[in-house]
C-alpha cells in the first residue's frame, strides 16, 4: 500500500501543474485564517470580520466548509488529471510492463483520492 501511494504521489508532485493546483489550495485555506487578523480602514468605513462574529464557532465551520467545497475544484482537477495523464505519458504501460496488476493500478488511484479527501479534511478541521 505504501509502495502503491509513493508511486502516485510522485507522480502528482513531478507535474507541475498538480503541485501548483495543490499547494494553492492548501495556501488559500490558509489565509482564510489571515483575514481574522486583518482590519480594513477604508475612509469611514471599517470592517473586521472578527468582531463581526464570522469566526465564531458555528459560523466558522460553515464558511470554512464552504469556502473549501468552493476549492476543491482544485484536487477534483488534479485527480482527473492524474488520471488522463496515465494514457497520455503511457505510465500506465510501463506500469503494467513493470509487474504492476491492473487492480493495483486501479487501488494506487484509489487510494490517493482517499488520502487526499482525508487531507483536506483534517486541514479545514484544525483551520476551524
Amino acid at each position: 500500500m505504501k509502495r502503491l501511494l509513493a508511486i502516485e504521489l510522485q507522480k502528482i508532485w513531478k507535474n507541475r501543474a498538480s503541485r501548483i493546483l495543490t499547494i494553492s489550495y492548501f495556501v488559500i485555506l490558509s489565509f482564510i485564517a489571515l483575514i481574522a487578523s486583518i482590519k480594513f480602514d477604508i475612509g469611514n468605513f471599517k470592517l473586521h470580520f472578527a468582531e463581526m462574529g464570522i469566526f465564531n464557532f458555528p459560523y466558522i465551520w460553515h464558511f470554512n466548509t464552504y469556502i473549501a467545497s468552493i476549492l476543491k475544484l482544485f484536487l477534483a482537477i488534479v485527480i482527473v488529471s492524474m488520471m488522463a495523464n496515465e494514457y497520455s505519458y503511457g505510465t500506465l504501460k510501463q506500469n503494467l510492463i513493470d509487474g504492476m496488476s491492473k487492480k493495483e493500478f486501479i487501488l494506487s488511484k484509489f487510494l490517493t483520492v482517499i488520502l487526499f479527501a482525508f487531507t483536506s479534511t483534517v486541514f479545514v478541521f484544525v483551520m476551524s
